[in-house]
């Protein structure tokens, strides 16, 4: 046999092969157990979930040691105690946890939804996205959004500024109540929605109820628009929901792999209740104060209770915080409004009633309200007031450090130990660093690298 002639025949035999069973070889390689898309239905209780536990997660320990719901006494949270944000751990991949998760995901579920003709899944999706995106920009200022989330075809998406940022949420917000209220034939939700379970008119109402959220982050920058924040919350909280039954939540469940992620960080004690929360509570003992927090073997414990056990809800937007949103919104509308005293009643009733599991009594309740909720009419006394009710309330909530740097209140003592290069002079931080990751490989990241005390759009 002719070896040579061998060797130069094989490759020509094997091109013409290939070249006549291409398409065939094509869709042979096509692997059915790895789909290039992936419904809707199957992406929705991913990317609620993955939202849940970034709201529930780190976020708001970081933000929760700010705000001294807790003390950081072991692990990452002993740095965050003394206001060090280390930019290539938690804060980074907070970041990246959004953007790699519930963020990029969602755009794709509401695209391939648009697609197929699904428009209440591209509602929902657009609902999830804004509150993603609301929470990213309330902790990092001006963030990459429109040029964002695709993937290696962008590696360097431009930093929109925190005004387009609020911009883009609102419009979001407005896209997914118009397309939740109109009657599709396309396929609609239903058990794979794990948080309504496809009821589009509770997804309607969660988005007024973000939008009045969002609007009221502006409240410093009423001056600079060409709409008064307050009126516009007002206005969406008259269209949110009417009572706890439509909480966006997310229940956990009981086995390991269905966790609270919270649990995992007070059983192991890596942060405690701060003494100045669990003071406020015992000094107007406040029918929470059991819910909130414990004495185990003479120390205080957070874990096993109403958001630190295995099966503890994550709350996303509640009724109760909008009608905080409304007593707010009124005062600053006008500072006599009595209807603000019923939007407070409300508010601190909701709250108790949800936490307690309705087990406080109505004379209890009343208590309270007519020792600590009490309206007289001025405005910085009332406003300290209404803040100081939503900050216990929204225990376990990023939404309390906005309040706090929004309104500054309630008004509380910087931890010690907190003056240093990343946070000069020791205040409660007002920001997240950025993470390392966008400082080394985003060519567009901002020139200035801020302290944690550089104050972003709607904080000036």
């Amino acid at each position: 046999m002719n070896t040579k002639s061998f060797i130069i025949r094989l490759p020509l035999m094997l091109m013409g092969v290939m070249l006549f069973n291409s398409c065939e070889l094509e869709d042979a390689n096509v692997n059915p157990n790895r789909p290039t898309e992936v419904p809707p239905s199957v992406m929705l209780p991913y990317n609620q979930e993955r939202l849940a536990r970034l709201n529930i997660g780190t976020t708001q320990v970081m933000t929760g040691i700010f705000m001294q719901y807790y003390e950081g006494v072991d692990n990452h949270p002993v740095q965050v105690q003394q206001y060090i944000l280390n930019e290539a751990l938690y804060v980074d991949w907070n970041w990246n946890d959004y953007y790699d998760g519930p963020m990029v995901n969602l755009k794709v579920m509401i695209e391939l939804a648009e697609k197929e003709g699904s428009f209440y899944y591209a509602g929902i999706g657009k609902v999830l996205l804004a509150n993603c995106l609301g929470n990213v920009t309330s902790l990092y200022g001006d963030v990459p959004f429109k040029e964002a989330l695709k993937g290696s075809t962008n590696r360097n998406p431009v930093y929109d500024s925190q005004k387009e940022i609020y911009e883009a949420i609102q419009q979001l917000l407005d896209e997914s109540i118009q397309l939740l209220e109109t009657e599709y034939a396309g396929k609609k939700p239903a058990s794979d929605d794990i948080m309504f379970g496809g009821d589009a008119g509770k997804w309607i109402k969660a988005a007024w109820a973000l939008k009045a959220r969002y609007y009221m982050h502006l409240s410093k920058k009423s001056g600079e628009l060409d709409y008064n924040p307050a009126e516009k919350a007002l206005e969406a909280t008259a269209n949110a929901m009417t009572s706890a039954d439509g909480d966006l939540m997310f229940q956990y469940g009981y086995s390991a792999s269905e966790y609270n992620p919270f649990y995992s960080y007070t059983l192991l004690n890596y942060i405690l209740p701060h003494p100045n929360f669990t003071n406020l509570l015992l000094l107007t003992n406040d029918p929470r104060k059991n819910f909130y927090y414990k004495k185990k073997f003479g120390e205080s414990t957070l874990n096993g209770l109403y958001f630190t056990s295995t099966a503890s809800p994550s709350l996303l937007m509640t009724y109760h915080e909008v009608k905080f949103i409304e007593a707010e919104a009124r005062i600053r509308i006008n500072p006599g409004d009595p209807a603000a005293q019923i939007a407070l009643n409300e508010a601190v009733r909701a709250n108790i009633d949800k936490i307690t599991g309705g087990t406080t009594s109505n004379e209890t309740i009343l208590s309270f309200q007519e020792a600590y909720c009490v309206l007289n009419g001025n405005f910085d006394q009332d406003l300290r007031t209404i803040i100081k009710q939503k900050y216990i309330a929204l225990f376990c909530n990023i939404e309390s450090w906005t309040d706090y740097r929004r309104t500054g209140f309630p008004e509380l003592t910087p931890n010690t130990g907190g003056d240093h290069n990343q946070n000069p002079g020791g205040a409660i931080p007002r920001r997240f660093a950025y993470p390392q990751t966008e400082r080394l490989f985003n060519n567009n990241f901002p020139a200035t690298l801020p302290t944690l005390q550089d104050r972003f759009w709607w904080d000036m």
